[in-house]
């Protein structure tokens, strides 16, 4: 690779830079762009057009190296990634058949890596329930949520998506005693609420509020409540309620303060 002065010298400046730019190391982000100036590699002016070049990665038309760079980050979030299922899938219907070709192939990358996690996660849930016991971080808990959050990935299947979230659902029922927790309690709830079941989820918050203080059971009953489109329910359930002590993270908490103004 040819290397270049950082200053990049009278035939990379301004304009000079962008006629010239396939000359030059190809930074994938502004970081590894900086380092390369840093490095000899690139003008400063590389730095300065891929920063001043950056948009959204979620915004028409897609930067292919962005979307390929965050599939590819380790710690890639469920948001993220369904938000990156929605991106592909939509590319998938373009009229570019190679371009739908990398989208089906990185959607296709994205569903298997939530589906090895299921996989990973089922045995050492079998292994638990007969143990009866549910270590910390693995077991029932653990397994359920790996199958939340796939159906969820899934979202577009109905019927995909409801497999999952059923499996889920009796993973969590099964093994109430094992892993009886708040966190497992509302997963139930969640994969209630995403069946459409609104009926049998009030049935079972109404078993539990009174029992726990925190803000989140309060959280998925007003979710429930605005899923059967009863402001008046989420208004009874909100009355009262001083949201700043109930634990609630800021967006939530905002979330609930805008049905009490």
């Amino acid at each position: 690779m040819s290397r270049h002065p950082a200053g990049g010298g009278d035939s990379a400046r301004g304009f000079d830079y962008i006629r010239s730019m396939g000359s030059y190391y190809a930074s994938r982000t502004p970081r590894a762009a900086l380092l390369a100036v840093e490095e000899g590699a690139a003008p400063i002016e590389s730095f300065a057009y891929k920063v001043l070049s950056s948009k959204p990665l979620f915004e028409e038309p897609y930067n292919l190296e962005e979307l390929e760079r965050v599939l590819a980050h380790p710690g890639l979030s469920l948001g993220d990634a369904m938000l990156l299922s929605e991106i592909f899938a939509d590319m998938t219907k373009g009229p570019d058949k190679e371009l739908a070709l990398f989208a089906a192939e990185s959607l296709g990358a994205l569903e298997g890596r939530w589906a090895r996690r299921v996989e990973a996660l089922r045995p050492v849930a079998l292994d638990a329930a007969e143990a009866e016991s549910c270590p910390e971080g693995e077991g029932g808990f653990a397994f359920a949520r790996a199958l939340f959050e796939y159906a969820l990935l899934e979202g577009r299947y109905a019927s995909i998506r409801n497999y999952y979230l059923r499996e889920a659902y009796y993973v969590l029922s099964s093994s109430a005693e094992a892993c009886a927790s708040a966190e497992g309690f509302d997963l139930r709830i969640r994969c209630l609420l995403h069946l459409g079941l609104v009926d049998q989820a009030e049935a079972v918050i109404a078993s539990e509020l009174g029992k726990r203080g925190d803000g989140e059971l309060l959280v998925l009953a007003a979710e429930a409540a605005f899923a059967r489109k009863d402001p008046r329910r989420i208004r009874e359930l909100l009355a009262g309620r001083e949201l700043a002590e109930l634990g609630l993270d800021p967006d939530r908490e905002h979330l609930l303060r805008g049905w009490t103004a």
